[in-house]
């Protein structure tokens, strides 16, 4: 079984609002030296294949289901193997 973590983010240059909406309450709550927010989501999945078939499918599922190529980016990590 393979454990992969799918981390899917705006792009650079992409207006995130939920991260926007995070920042300024920070600085309500007096958190004003934090520069910078960014919203990120996560999936994982565990796969009954090995690495390179795992990685191949979770490449496809992030690309056909769970991005929007325009304004997002993915990365894929393997987080656990077990025979």
């Amino acid at each position: 079984m393979v454990r992969i973590r799918i981390e899917i983010s705006y792009l650079e240059g992409v207006e995130d609002p939920e991260a926007s909406t995070l920042h300024h309450n920070l600085g309500v709550l007096g958190y004003d030296t934090v520069e910078d927010t960014r919203i990120m989501k996560i999936y994982e999945l565990s796969f009954s294949e090995d690495t390179h078939t795992a990685m191949g499918m979770a490449k496809s599922i992030a690309e056909n289901l769970l991005i929007n190529p325009v304004i997002n980016k993915y990365d894929i990590i393997v987080i656990g193997e077990e025979e």
